[in-house]
């Protein structure tokens, strides 16, 4: 699909696969590449100097745009775990949250991976963390760091649902001696996976790779297109929280003149209905690792019945490789996180794989991209078949985020008209249950 021998990164960007990640900027031995902000796809993309560039292939062989050999890459987190398809390999699961009620209220969900990130930087596991914070100057944008204290770790908690170049900052961990931490999503991981393996100081730097479990990263766009329609002032914007106040949370915004804005994260608008079907990156939609299979530990939320009830916030861990699961065991022992161990089923429930893959298969077809087989030993596993209602979902999600790619007068129209509609089939489907629901009742007293 590309030519890594006489290409450059830039086919990947014109081609729309680029996540913005930063690997290839970080890795490229001529400085021919920085990371800008595009304000068409509201996403990042690496800028590229014709000049210094020596079209060596180099950010086409890191590139996470391209598809990951994850039968070939699972061998970097462990040979001896058990190897599930679209899972990968994994030793123990478990279900908590961190000890400190400070550190898991301040958090997503749990607050684990602040918890353990702070724990190793303490226990001299680590000498730095590769994080990600809002920006002090612009906080509408993130800003990728390395961590060295437990405050700046505390400083990076919560979920950012935007575009983050985070490998960038990779440049910084080749230029000092120690061991770190990185902190990254799926995408990002498969970027630093394939640097790796081609830079040893790289791999030998890197004590641990803690992986986000992501549906999809949002462009900037949908972020706009809320602040816009609760008519927040860009401008006056002085900090913006993508998840506060309990589990699942709210986004909280805060204005120059101290004012709050709360927007609950189940909102039609928020994670309801808008950000999960609109502003999507055409490299997400063929994404088929939504459960980082190449992190050392994973991290998600509790999308499980059981856990709905409490709002202080559980997390769901799964450590892939002996180093991660001695991580997670010492700080059970000393009292840092909480944890019990769950069967895999119950990680893979929360996820709703099932319809991940489906919906892959589909977009992936339809977008030529290569189609989806993983090898977890030595036999290929294929996809499950989509059904009819899959194929439907797939190409409306495909359709409407090629056609409406950022905010404009015909995109908040459609888009408008797609929340009330969702909110009418959804008014039905509660009538409709409630309505049941009475009726049982009826039943049995008539018993």
């Amino acid at each position: 699909m590309f030519d890594d021998k006489t290409g450059t990164i830039q086919e990947i960007v014109l081609q729309g696969f680029c996540i913005g990640c930063g690997t290839c900027a970080a890795l490229c031995p001529n400085d021919a590449l920085r990371i800008v902000e595009c304000p068409e796809t509201g996403t990042y993309i690496p800028q590229l100097d014709a000049v210094a560039c020596t079209k060596c292939g180099l950010c086409l062989k890191v590139c996470p745009g391209i598809e990951t050999d994850f039968g070939k890459k699972n061998s970097v987190v462990s040979d001896q775990t058990d190897q599930l398809p679209f899972m990968g390999g994994y030793l123990h699961c478990y279900s908590g949250y961190a000890a400190d009620q400070n550190t898991r209220c301040a958090s997503a969900s749990g607050g684990l991976v602040s918890a353990l990130s702070a724990y190793a930087l303490k226990t001299g596991f680590a000498d730095g963390v590769l994080a990600t914070r809002a920006s002090p100057r612009k906080p509408l944008r993130p800003q990728s760091f390395i961590a060295r204290t437990s405050n700046e770790v505390f400083s990076s908690s919560g979920s950012k649902y935007c575009p983050v170049p985070v490998n960038s900052s990779l440049s910084e961990i080749l230029k000092d001696d120690g061991h770190y931490i990185v902190i990254g999503l799926p995408c990002q991981i498969q970027g630093l996976r394939k640097a790796q393996a081609l830079n040893r100081e790289l791999k030998t730097r890197i004590s641990l790779v803690f992986g986000l479990v992501c549906n999809h990263t949002p462009s900037f766009h949908a972020t706009d297109f809320l602040l816009r329609r609760h008519k927040i002032p860009i401008g006056r914007m002085a900090k913006l929280d993508y998840r506060s106040s309990g589990w699942p949370g709210y986004m909280k915004i805060v204005t120059a003149d101290h004012s709050e804005c709360f927007i609950p994260f189940n909102s039609s608008y928020y994670w309801g209905y808008v950000f999960q079907k609109f502003f999507w990156p055409k490299r997400c939609l063929v994404c088929n690792d939504k459960l980082c299979q190449l992190a050392d530990i994973i991290f998600m939320d509790a999308w499980l019945p059981e856990f709905s009830s409490n709002k202080t916030g559980y997390s769901l861990v799964v450590a892939r490789s002996p180093k991660g699961d001695a991580l997670i065991s010492q700080a059970v022992k000393e009292g840092i996180v909480n944890l019990k161990r769950i069967p895999i089923e119950d990680v893979l429930r929360s996820q709703q794989m099932h319809k991940v893959i489906r919906r892959a298969v589909i977009t992936r077809f339809a977008l030529k991209y290569p189609p989806i087989t993983t090898n977890p030993s030595t036999a290929q596993v294929h996809a499950p078949t989509p059904s009819i209602l899959n194929l439907i979902d797939a190409f409306h999600l495909l359709s409407i985020n090629t056609l409406f790619k950022k905010p404009s007068k015909i995109s908040r129209i459609i888009i408008e008209t797609h929340v009330r509609l969702w909110n009418i089939a959804l008014s039905i489907k509660a009538y409709s249950r409630k309505r049941g629901t009475s009726t049982k009742h009826v039943i049995r007293n008539k018993v």
